[in-house]
């Protein structure tokens, strides 16, 4: 810590406390303090909106506030601020529940002394600078994990249309001229034949091209929305592993902007090859919903369900992808195993959505 006095807002009712507490400040010996007093929470709070500080020593009894609500509202008001709680009473339930909610440290009056209190000062003081740091790095790795995943979304786009535009262009003149060359030669057998060949290797190649490009970017969203490609997900996912998926879309107009349908649409891809991987199931339920402020995505199956421990493994990336997907808008994804199966329920806010 630097050597600067420490800035201490005490909020404290009873006079003779307040002063005891100046008076141990006053007696440790390891740093220098500015200390200011208030006896009312409004009073403390108005103090600390007009003016800076370091700490703040909080009783949770005083006249216009009591118990958490007391610090509760200072800690809404000023949450970068550390809290020190001070109080008359030796309730470990209470200290818990305060240091839970986020509080620095539970300290009771009669049982401290400068020294212990200025400690508790000083420590409040840098894990709070620590845990903004560690919080400041959070959101740096988030921001970066989202710009990759759009720079990436980008990336898959424009190769999806560069393949479509160029390979498809090729393919299809190839066609063109092996067309030609049946109808050139087609009373040489042997030609016809390995020209028809070529043909079904061409048109192999389209599909492969095509299939590729749908993986890429599925030009169905980009052109009828997030519940078509849903559905159309949905139902290659049916033909090809033999699944039973069932789709419901509410309203069936509904219109999303990219970047959330973006997401909801990779965390369906995720979701469906969870299903594949893990479930054993039989069947799959999907909905997507307009709902009041928000759009709800669920991922039902009657597979064998998911474990705690595996919804929690560090390395359980599919899962924790999802999450990261619905941060920027503060939206939600929740595991559970009803009726032995396991739902993926994402709820992202509405925000920008409209219905055609």
């Amino acid at each position: 810590m630097s050597n600067n006095p420490i800035k201490i807002v005490l909020i404290e009712d009873n006079p003779g406390d307040a002063f005891l507490i100046k008076e141990m400040l006053t007696e440790a010996k390891s740093a220098s303090f500015l200390l200011e007093w208030r006896d009312r929470l409004n009073a403390g709070l108005q103090w600390l909106t007009e003016n800076s500080a370091d700490v703040i020593l909080l009783d949770l009894g005083l006249p216009d506030s009591q118990g958490l609500d007391t610090y509760a509202k200072v800690h809404a008001q000023f949450p970068r601020l550390p809290i020190v709680v001070l109080s008359g009473l030796h309730d470990e339930s209470l200290a818990v529940r305060a240091v839970r909610d986020g509080a620095q440290d539970y300290l009771v009056k009669g049982q401290i002394d400068g020294n212990l209190l200025f400690r508790s000062m000083q420590y409040a003081i840098e894990r709070k600078q620590t845990s903004e740091a560690l919080q400041q790095s959070h959101e740096q790795l988030r921001s970066l994990t989202m710009h990759l995943q759009s720079v990436r979304e980008a990336e898959r786009a424009s190769l999806a249309r560069a393949i479509h535009d160029e390979f498809g262009q090729l393919l299809t003149a190839m066609k063109v001229h092996l067309l030609w060359f049946t109808k050139k030669y087609e009373s040489q057998k042997d030609i016809v034949d390995k020209t028809q060949l070529l043909l079904n290797l061409v048109e192999s190649a389209a599909k492969s091209t095509k299939r590729m490009c749908t993986d890429l970017r599925p030009s169905i969203m980009d052109h009828f929305g997030i519940g078509a490609a849903i559905e159309w997900q949905a139902e290659e996912f049916e033909t090809s592993m033999g699944i039973e998926c069932k789709v419901t879309i509410d309203p069936q107009d509904l219109v999303l902007d990219e970047e959330r349908s973006i997401a909801l649409f990779r965390i369906f891809q995720e979701a469906l090859t969870n299903v594949l991987k893990h479930a054993n199931a039989t069947k799959v339920a999907v909905s997507l919903k307009e709902e009041e402020e928000r759009i709800l995505l669920e991922v039902s199956d009657n597979g064998k369900g998911i474990s705690k421990d595996d919804i929690s493994k560090p390395h359980s990336f599919g899962l924790l992808g999802m999450r990261e997907r619905v941060y920027p808008w503060r939206g939600n994804v929740s595991i559970s195993t009803p009726y032995g199966g396991t739902r993926i329920k994402v709820i992202i806010p509405k925000g920008k959505v409209s219905t055609c």
